[in-house]
């Protein structure tokens, strides 16, 4: 009853300790759910990385790579609150780590990891194997290494750095070998119960008060500066690249080097991949054309909707309920009345609130349904589409594909030409075909054009369990007429059923041709090729949509 008084007496006080409170569990509730991702990372990604057997024992290895992908991965700044409690677990790592923090390499990477988490971890997996050979290269015998190696590279006056440093990792890898043995387990610093080590403490703080120290560090790292700038470098100018190949092959251990790729059969499919994905990115008219496509919400077939209290777009009747949300206008007035408010508040608790009672348009399919749905591509692939249209179907297609394969939605890519020209590409959670697929983009285009099988394709994957209710997008120049008018028939059906939108992409004509009848959106572009006639950029130059079918 005191803190029920309390809160009555001073309301704004408990409001305020309830709040930081509140904050407080929030902070270390985000604060466990990133130590769990790491962990998870640390598990499924870095494990190879991490368990290469070393003379730093395996607790400590985790437990530094924790703290860098931390940092790297997750932009999250390891924050030290007790400077002699880190010393005395990580010794010699301390003066190091602040050393990386302060590096110009550092943001860099950091950078391209908030970019892409496969190049982030493709990083980590170069760095932490770099950081782990720095602390063995000059702790003893064992490593196969002396100092005086290292000496010759050094100013004559950093041999005293060398030997303190040197002394500074034997106490520190002493400690951990007598950590291990004890309670020494799990990820988290907090489980780390090393005994008070003065000696080990001070030699940390000596060594870092020494002149000169700074830039024996940086010397000693320079090696792994150099490494990791070579990464960032070629990370900056193929990022879009590899994640392109994460997403085609993701149960390949990409390395994220160029220099494995540019070695056959990669190679001409790679030096394809970064032209169209460089000439996408030039063409804002594409862009925009392709991001109105692929936005549309996944809209379940005809036969799954039913009215239901779930939906919310209907007003079915007015009805007695204890809800606020669908009040009358009437019943919200009483409000306003000093002696109706209580009859307002007693009519809640009754029940007895004037409403709304809504209705609407409910998905009764199974539970787990994608947010956005599938897409098929036709792609015309005759003789007329070569040169500028094949660059711009092909840029097209691999934007699309990037973007469904990143949201996990399926894709199903149908090449047609004339009757016997004919080739399905699927990329799907069941099916992945991602070697075709890189083949597609070096396809050359030729051919006649044959509307009538194309149709018939994509009116047969519809009816695929993977594919039902997909929005169908066709790139073509439009110069074929269909004269199969069971198949136009049967396009309408299909379209009703399974809730699907045709989107028509015409290259460089004025008309959609057989398209005309079935397109709900229709694109008209054309390609203006820039001065050395290999690339240009995409114009926008009409676009029309049919009422009848939105």
């Amino acid at each position: 009853m005191e803190g029920s008084e309390g809160f009555l007496n001073n309301p704004d006080s408990s409001l305020s300790e309830a709040y930081s409170l509140f904050s407080k569990n929030k902070i270390l509730r985000d604060s466990l759910i990133l130590q769990k991702q790491a962990a998870s990372i640390l598990e499924r990604d870095l494990r190879s990385t991490i368990a290469f057997p070393r003379t730093i024992p395996r607790p400590m290895r985790e437990k530094i790579a924790e703290i860098i992908t931390l940092e790297i991965l997750f932009g999250q700044p390891y924050e030290i609150k007790d400077s002699e409690r880190f010393i005395e677990i990580f010794g010699a790592f301390y003066p190091i780590f602040l050393t990386l923090r302060n590096s110009k390499p550092w943001p860099r990477l950091r950078k391209i990891a908030k970019k892409s988490r496969g190049a982030g971890i493709a990083g980590l997996k170069i760095l932490l194997p770099l950081i782990y050979e720095i602390l063995e290269r000059l702790s003893g015998p064992s490593t196969g290494v002396s100092g005086a190696e290292y000496l010759k590279e050094l100013d004559a006056g950093m041999e005293d750095i060398l030997r303190q440093f040197e002394r500074l990792l034997k106490e520190t890898f002493l400690v951990w070998g007598n950590s291990i043995s004890g309670e020494f387990s799990g990820r988290n610093v907090q489980g780390i119960r090393n005994s008070e080590n003065p000696v080990l403490q001070e030699a940390v703080l000596n060594f870092m008060q020494k002149d000169g120290y700074q830039v024996f560090l940086e010397r000693l790292m320079e090696g792994l500066y150099r490494k990791i700038s070579e990464f960032i470098s070629e990370m900056e100018e193929n990022l879009d690249l590899f994640d392109t190949l994460a997403l085609l092959f993701p149960q390949r251990n990409w390395s994220y080097s160029v220099k494995e790729l540019k070695k056959e059969p990669f190679y001409l499919q790679l030096k394809m991949l970064k032209s169209y994905s460089t000439f996408f990115e030039k063409s804002p008219d594409l862009r925009r054309i392709i991001d109105f496509i692929g936005r549309r919400e996944f809209d379940p077939p005809s036969d799954r909707i039913h009215l239901s209290p779930f939906g919310k777009n209907r007003i079915q009747t007015v009805r007695f309920s204890d809800s606020i949300n669908n009040l009358l206008p009437m019943e919200a007035a009483k409000l306003l009345n000093p002696s109706l408010k209580r009859k307002f508040y007693a009519d809640m608790l009754e029940g007895k609130l004037l409403s709304y009672q809504l209705l609407g348009k409910h998905y009764t399919g199974p539970p787990r349904i994608k947010p956005r749905g599938p897409m098929i591509v036709l792609v015309d692939t005759s003789g007329s589409m070569h040169g500028a249209p094949q660059t711009l179907a092909k840029s097209a297609v691999l934007a699309m594909a990037k973007r469904m394969l990143s949201q996990q939605r399926d894709m199903k890519v149908i090449l047609f030409a004339s009757t016997s020209q004919h080739l399905e590409i699927e990329l799907s959670s069941r099916k992945k075909m991602s070697e075709k697929f890189l083949n597609f983009l070096l396809y050359t285009f030729g051919g006649g054009t044959d509307f009538n099988t194309a149709l018939s394709s994509g009116l047969k994957s519809l009816k695929e369990k993977d594919f039902q209710g997909a929005d169908l997008l066709f790139i073509t120049d439009g110069k074929s007429e269909v004269s199969d008018e069971l198949v136009l028939a049967r396009w309408e059906e299909a379209k009703k059923k399974y809730n699907a939108k045709v989107y028509s992409l015409i290259v460089g004509g004025n008309g959609a041709g057989g398209l005309s009848g079935i397109s709900d959106y229709t694109y008209f572009v054309e390609m203006e090729l820039d001065s050395e006639g290999t690339g240009g950029i995409v114009r926008l130059m009409e676009f029309s949509q049919n009422d009848k079918s939105v």
